[in-house]
């Protein structure tokens, strides 16, 4: 792991989001359904300003050498959360900070109770990984209000809540470049029959990361056929598709030969998608050619089904996001076809490098957009072996962290785009 100290190139992607360059012309219609579950990580060119947010910043800890960091996490139900917290440790232990990590198991209360005693012991700043994006800002605010600033992680929590900011891999963005390579592979004279295995419904990252696979795919789709549609018009298409999706549970797009049979609900699980997957090859399994699943290890039970119902080779699998070594590895067999990049450990250290550089003003933390998402990147078999990391303590991909851009500089580099 590499802590990036200079601003990263990245060509189809502004910020740690996906955006235009500011121009003249009215907002295309997609930036105004900002904020939605479905479309974290989306960013409007015209970021609005959050420095008049109150949000308990700036701050001055008892001891700036000995930051006291509360922690609140949703689950350690799967290496993902395990490798996150053993990234945030390992990373205040660098610098000499104390942090106390508490386990909601995916209790609203709980975690609301983990961010009260974090309060009342008086905490420098409190981390916290959402267990529910809307039900938690009211318990996110109280810890503000009482002069605590607060980080997510892993999920932007919604716009009431008085957050820094979120540390994440860049859901929307991530299932984008997914889907474009789906639609790539599968070659633009070919139907695109798929099933979707989705983490949780009404969660942030969860629909963000299908939504971005689904508006990929129609962004491809709608360039291999020379319309005139911008990709913010793809991207309002992807998102109409997905609407229809959640309320019935397929989708059909037959100008782009694209269609989702069926939707599945994984619980981010091996298991979980395992059992989905199987009920959705057991119906649609003659027409199906893509799985498109929201993670790694959902992308890893679907395999499995797969496998069980002798599909293997007939219905391909690609995962809106991952990064697991043992996702890794089928991706290097071919079994898997792609994978977007989110790695626990990338961030539960960004977090605390982040933490670190607000308190010693190595970065303004007072105007920062809600979310603060990882350039996208994907793996595919073309270049698993450049991301696989020999260090085998690593259970993800070889990773940089990058800066975290102020809205100031956002919309600066929207405009001189």
């Amino acid at each position: 792991m590499k802590v990036a100290r200079r601003a990263l190139a990245v060509a189809t992607v502004l910020a740690f989001g996906i955006t235009a360059p500011v121009h003249s012309q009215a907002k295309a219609k997609i930036y105004t359904l900002l904020p939605n579950t479905a479309l974290s990580g989306v960013v409007d060119p015209a970021l609005p300003d959050r420095t008049a947010v109150r949000k308990a910043w700036p701050k001055q800890p008892a001891n700036p050498n000995q930051l006291k960091i509360g922690w609140t996490d949703i689950t350690l139900g799967n290496p993902w959360f395990v490798e996150l917290i053993k990234g945030a440790r390992q990373s205040a232990a660098k610098y000499g900070y104390s942090i106390d990590v508490q386990v909601a198991d995916g209790d609203l209360q709980r975690q609301c109770a983990q961010i009260d005693n974090f309060v009342t012991r008086k905490m420098d700043v409190i981390v916290v990984d959402p267990t529910d994006t809307l039900g938690v800002s009211a318990c996110i605010n109280r810890a503000v209000d009482a002069g605590i600033p607060v980080v997510t992680v892993g999920t932007t929590p919604d716009a009431s809540a008085r957050v820094l900011t979120t540390l994440l891999g860049n859901p929307y963005a991530s299932g984008f470049e997914v889907g474009r390579y789906v639609a790539k592979e599968a070659g633009k004279d070919t139907p695109i029959d798929a099933a979707v295995v989705i983490g949780v419904l009404g969660n942030s990252t969860s629909e963000s990361r299908i939504n971005g696979l689904i508006a990929g795919i129609v962004d491809q789709r709608m360039r291999e056929r020379n319309t005139s549609a911008s990709r913010e018009d793809a991207m309002l298409r992807g998102f109409e598709l997905f609407q229809t999706l959640k309320k019935t549970g397929k989708l059909s797009a037959p100008d782009i030969k694209f269609n989702v049979l069926a939707l599945g609900v994984g619980k981010w699980t091996e298991e979980g998608s395992l059992a989905a997957t199987e009920d959705i090859l057991s119906a649609h399994g003659s027409k199906l050619n893509f799985i498109l699943s929201e993670n790694d290890f959902m992308g890893l039970g679907a395999l499995r089904a797969v496998r069980n119902m002798g599909k293997q080779g007939k219905i391909r699998i690609a995962d809106a996001a991952g990064g697991y070594r043992g996702e890794l590895d089928q991706i290097k067999k071919g079994n898997i076809l792609v994978s977007g990049e989110n790695s626990g450990e990338q961030t539960g250290v960004a977090a605390i490098e982040f933490i670190h550089n607000a308190f010693t003003r190595r970065v303004d933390a007072n105007n920062l957009p809600m979310g603060s998402g990882f350039p996208p990147a994907i793996i595919t078999q073309g270049n698993v072996d450049q991301k696989i990391d020999p260090n085998p303590a690593n259970l993800f991909y070889k990773y940089t962290i990058p800066p975290v851009r102020s809205i100031s500089e956002i919309r600066a580099q929207g405009a001189s785009n």
